[in-house]
């Protein structure tokens, strides 16, 4: 008999932690600062640190800030397109003027290209600098002397260093190119068209991941086509990736955040109502993060389900979402000032109602491991899952009423022993 009665409280025990857990583990988005820019217009382009202490902005004023506002730092106007891999520089541009600061808003270098900047990107370390203009010029410059490396090409459009700091990966009006650090020509693809306008690269630099109009693309750290497929019906507003690109995050004209594996294939879209201008995704896809022209910021988690969502008082501006590599802060600029936010309490299993995703191969460590990157050329069909929005905050999913009734049942089994 006692035994039984064991076995019994045991039960509603667990009942009534299972039920708890699931409450208190509901995640919520919290406002933890916001920033309004002195000249009044909005900054542009956000980026968070890898450690997760530091925001830069860019826009009519460079702005950087450390999460808790302890120190804070407003530089000259300009494009903040770059930030080192150490995070001690960063590279911005403004007319044909291209500049180099630290960390803590000290000009180290200026320099200048023949007419306006179109792209700049730089070094891991801050020691090499590149630029693009009007004229169709690629420049390299050394950080520490006043050498200067230049090779004439067709425009650019968005040019990204490899965190390698072997190959500079650059689009153009003509189509896709990579060039070395001293604009020495390695890789040249001309024949596919321009349509490809962003860029990401792997962390280990393996894979070089680009998408523009309604096409993505995947290539190799040496110019070999892995796969490239038309994935939207209307323009890719932004793209983002997880640091070894099997995440592929999606913004499109379609209203749709859609994520792709690293082997192209859809794993799930969200709809939103409304034009996807922005997105973000944490350094192990486990985050996703998409802004919309109707104010609207949502949070996803990796299956595509809402975690949490809030919109803001005036539009948010284009490409200007960034989330922590650990996925719990977020930083946005809308049209009057930047917000940041902090994601709590995150559920670590979904609610019901899930897919099973096509099998990845994925790094799971926190040392990335290169994914084989020689893919067949024909791919088998995927089922584009439409994970169906959901207004409000994610909380459990069990029923609300099961704690009632666990506490119920152990009342009930105690006031029975007692007898």
């Amino acid at each position: 008999m006692i035994n039984r009665f064991r076995i019994q409280l045991v039960i509603a025990g667990f009942l009534l932690i299972m039920s708890l857990t699931g409450i208190v583990t509901a995640a919520g988005l919290v406002k933890t600062w916001e920033e309004r820019n002195p000249a009044d217009n909005p900054f542009s382009g956000v980026i968070i640190s890898k450690d997760n202490s530091t925001v830069y902005a860019g826009g009519s004023q460079i702005f950087v800030r450390t999460w808790e506002g302890e120190k804070k730092w407003l530089g000259w106007s300009g494009i903040l397109a770059s930030m080192s891999a150490d995070e001690n520089y960063f590279i911005s541009a403004l007319g044909n003027r291209i500049q180099l600061d630290d960390k803590n808003g000290t000009e180290l270098r200026i320099v200048s290209a023949d007419t306006q900047v179109r792209a700049v990107a730089l070094s891991s370390d801050g020691s090499i600098m590149i630029g693009a203009d009007d004229s169709g010029n690629i420049y390299s410059w050394r950080a520490n002397n006043n050498k200067r490396n230049s090779i004439h090409t067709d425009l650019v459009k968005q040019m990204a260093y490899s965190p390698s700091d072997s190959f500079i990966v650059v689009t153009t009006e003509a189509g896709l190119a990579y060039y070395s650090p001293y604009i020495e020509e390695i890789f040249v693809d001309n024949q596919s068209g321009s349509l490809e306008s962003f860029i990401e690269i792997s962390s280990d630099s393996s894979t070089v991941i680009t998408s523009g109009d309604i096409r993505v693309s995947s290539h190799t750290n040496s110019g070999v086509l892995n796969w490239r497929k038309d994935i939207t019906q209307n323009a890719i507003i932004d793209m983002a990736c997880s640091n070894d690109c099997s995440t592929i995050v999606l913004g499109s004209k379609d209203e749709n955040v859609l994520v792709l594996n690293q082997y192209g294939e859809v794993q799930w879209k969200y709809p939103t109502g409304s034009w996807v201008n922005g997105v973000g995704v944490s350094g192990d896809g486990s985050i996703i993060v998409a802004s919309t022209q109707d104010k609207t910021l949502y949070i996803l988690n990796k299956e595509g389900r809402l975690i949490a969502k809030t919109t803001t008082d005036t539009a948010i501006q284009p490409l200007s979402v960034a989330v922590s590599g650990d996925g719990k802060r977020i930083v946005i600029a809308d049209q009057v000032a930047l917000h940041g936010f902090e994601l709590t309490g995150v559920l670590e299993v979904t609610p019901g109602g899930l897919f099973t995703p096509a099998p990845v191969t994925t790094a799971t460590s926190s040392t990335q491991v290169p994914f084989t990157t020689t893919l067949p050329k024909t791919l088998p069909p995927v089922t584009i899952q439409t994970v169906p929005a959901k207004t409000g905050t994610y909380s459990s999913s069990l029923n609300p009423y099961l704690a009632i009734l666990a506490l119920s049942g152990l009342l009930l089994l105690v006031l029975r022993k007692n007898k």
